[in-house]
């Protein structure tokens, strides 16, 4: 996603532009799952790598 600035310049936004919590690399992630799945009652958690920022996150939908 981009913005356009005063100058009619698209401009990056600095932040993922993407709103789930992300985590550095999978290793992250998965320890953020076993802690989650050990701690409270969930469905089945796992991690992937999104297309949009680059970064890891968790979802529980199923993997295609």
């Amino acid at each position: 996603m981009a913005y356009k600035s005063s100058n009619n310049k698209l401009v990056s936004p600095l932040g993922p532009s993407c709103r789930k919590k992300s985590y550095a690399s999978r290793e992250e992630a998965e320890e953020m799952i076993k802690y989650i799945e050990e701690t409270r009652y969930t469905r089945a958690l796992h991690a992937y790598e999104c297309p949009e920022c680059g970064m890891w996150h968790m979802s529980s939908r199923p993997v295609r």
